[in-house]
């Protein structure tokens, strides 16, 4: 008896879903975007997300240990577009927690600083290391 009334539940519980789903348009859809932030270390990712999630700057340095993650919604079209920004760690000695982080992102933005050669040098190993996954 309780597996066919769970059966039942499951059935009504969809169904309650399907008719949620008929009533929404696409503008009642949020969209979500992962964006991977990479880079060389000190060139600014973190700063970069700051700025544009939180509209803060702050010349404080602290490294990322690892990953970071911020998030900002957008109207684009009539669209809620969520952004999901993923600030990676620069240095090689967090590659194996990074890399796992690269997986499913929709966008990836290469970030080197205007006053670090080396940063830019680096860009194409940044991008071969996130097209791989």
């Amino acid at each position: 008896m309780f597996l066919v009334n769970s059966i039942w539940s499951q059935e009504q519980n969809q169904q309650e879903r399907d008719n949620i789903m008929k009533d929404m348009t696409l503008e009642d859809l949020e969209i979500a975007m992962k964006v991977v932030i990479v880079g060389n270390g000190s060139v600014g990712k973190s700063s970069m997300i700051q700025r544009f999630c939180r509209g803060i700057f702050t010349r404080d340095y602290k490294k990322t240990i690892g990953v970071d993650f911020l998030e900002r919604m957008l109207t684009i079209d009539e669209h809620s577009v969520r952004l999901m920004l993923w600030d990676t760690a620069g240095q090689e000695e967090f590659d194996a927690i990074t890399r796992t982080y690269y997986r499913g992102a929709n966008a990836c933005v290469l970030a080197c600083s205007v006053t670090d050669k080396e940063s830019f040098l680096a860009l194409p190993k940044w991008k071969s290391k996130v097209r791989i996954l």
